[in-house]
């Protein structure tokens, strides 16, 4: 084609590069002529001669029609002031039971008297499956769980306030310890907050997962899963005495409690919810200590 500056017609007009190189390939794959112009301002054009300017502008036309429309972005994160408190609460908890151990408090073997034993929890014993939470082998077990479980809750606090978000996290360890000791022998034995840990990477995983897009390519859908698995298996390993499995299950029982119970929930800025959730989290772990302590 001789391109003639005063026959050009402009088809197409924008500020995406991208954009005009797309519709530049519709055009070539029907055999319009044409060429793509950026002028001094950061637009872009597409030109082709008068002859071939209303069939240009139909393809243009039925290409961005049969385009998918482009998902609505999700809504901004409303940040939660107050995660803090959560994680203050958490290591507290966790501070108070490595006393109470190390001290032997009351005469009591706490340790024995909390440590989740598999053929007892999937017994009579469920409490085992809560108390097992607050307990820790030593210093090193402690920090760590501190360190990641402080972590993962002030950001899983954020999201849901720091009540809704410990109540969740409590529930997702103890049913990851419960699904453990249903797949463990059955003199297994553990303790340690990792599994609740975990199971807060779980509730963020699947939270990351259900703000997603749900549109777009399987990659872009399941990346956040993917994500959340790769930091699982980055630090969710450790030494022989880890408890590998009470880490996964961990994770499951977070990631299920968060696909089934948090889908479009948003709790995090009603009124007293914060205050309610706090104090069911706090009364499910004295009862399950209650219950322990009377079957010493």
């Amino acid at each position: 084609m001789v391109w003639n500056p005063e026959q050009q017609v402009i088809v197409w007009r924008g500020v995406s590069e991208r954009e005009c190189a797309d519709l530049s390939l519709v055009l070539t794959a029907r055999g319009i002529e044409h060429r793509p112009v950026a002028d001094t301002r950061g637009q872009f054009m597409l030109v082709v001669s008068p002859a071939d300017a209303q069939l240009a502008a139909d393809e243009i036309a039925a290409y961005n029609a049969e385009r998918p429309a482009a998902s609505a972005p999700p809504p901004p994160l409303r940040h939660h002031p107050a995660a803090w408190i959560g994680v203050a609460g958490y290591a507290a908890v966790l501070m108070l039971f490595a006393i109470f151990t190390q001290q032997v408090v009351l005469g009591i073997d706490w340790r024995r008297a909390g440590m989740l034993i598999a053929d007892d929890v999937i017994g009579r014993e469920w409490w085992r499956a809560i108390t097992a939470l607050t307990l820790h082998a030593d210093t090193g077990h402690l920090a760590s769980n501190l360190a990641f479980g402080g972590f993962f809750g002030f950001f899983l606090g954020r999201y849901f306030g720091p009540g809704v978000a410990w109540l969740a996290i409590l529930i997702a360890g103890a049913l990851g310890n419960a699904l453990n000791a249903a797949i463990q022998p059955a003199d297994h034995r553990s303790i340690g907050a990792s599994t609740a840990v975990f199971g807060a990477l779980g509730l963020l995983t699947a939270y990351t997962w259900r703000r997603g897009p749900g549109h777009g390519s399987l990659r872009a859908r399941l990346a956040p899963i993917a994500a959340g698995i790769g930091l699982l298996a980055f630090t969710g390993t450790g030494g022989e005495n880890t408890d590998i499995f009470a880490h996964l299950t961990g994770f499951v029982g977070g990631f299920g409690l968060g696909a089934l119970l948090l889908h479009k929930v948003d709790l995090s800025h009603v009124r007293h919810a914060q205050a309610a959730a706090g104090a069911a989290a706090l009364g499910l772990l004295a009862m399950a200590w209650a219950f322990a302590l009377s079957a010493v």
